[in-house]
């Protein structure tokens, strides 16, 4: 079993979490010599209920994306990450970062934030990092505010 990681996928969706899934995942790349892959997953799921499928709304949600994403990679290079590269697919983020992605890329660590949903709504909706952690075949990382209770 290897003690080192070579591809760090870490997902990011814009939320505080994620955000701190960024900055371990900064410091787990530079700590293995890893290559770090910023990944977002465009929910397409929560497009359906538009009419038409407008291609303007698309190309906007990818637009976003990869200025956010750009932004993290550039923070990363500054703390001296030199492997960083960006990830943007379309679909079901539950499926694409468990399995799609971390298969397509050889990925060997998955990183998220944990959620901010409580008991309730994860009834509801479902928890991505729980999903995440049941079906992926490697190391997975969620990463916890300590400064947040449950």
């Amino acid at each position: 079993m290897s003690q080192k990681y070579e591809r760090i996928l870490v997902a990011i969706d814009g939320s505080y979490e994620s955000e701190l899934a960024f900055e371990k995942g900064v410091n787990v790349a530079l700590r293995n010599q890893a290559e770090l892959l910023l990944t977002h997953v465009i929910d397409t799921r929560a497009l359906q209920s538009v009419a038409t499928f407008d291609t303007y709304i698309y190309e906007k949600l990818e637009q976003e994306a990869k200025d956010v994403l750009s932004d993290y990679e550039r923070q990363a290079r500054e703390k001296g990450l030199t492997n960083v590269r960006q990830v943007i697919e379309f679909g079901n983020p539950k499926t694409l970062l468990a399995i799609d992605i971390p298969d397509k890329e050889k990925v060997d660590l998955i990183m998220v934030g944990a959620t901010g949903l409580n008991t309730f709504e994860r009834l509801l909706i479902g928890s991505s990092s729980e999903y995440i952690l049941r079906h992926t075949k490697v190391d997975m990382l969620i990463v916890r505010d300590s400064e947040k209770t449950l």
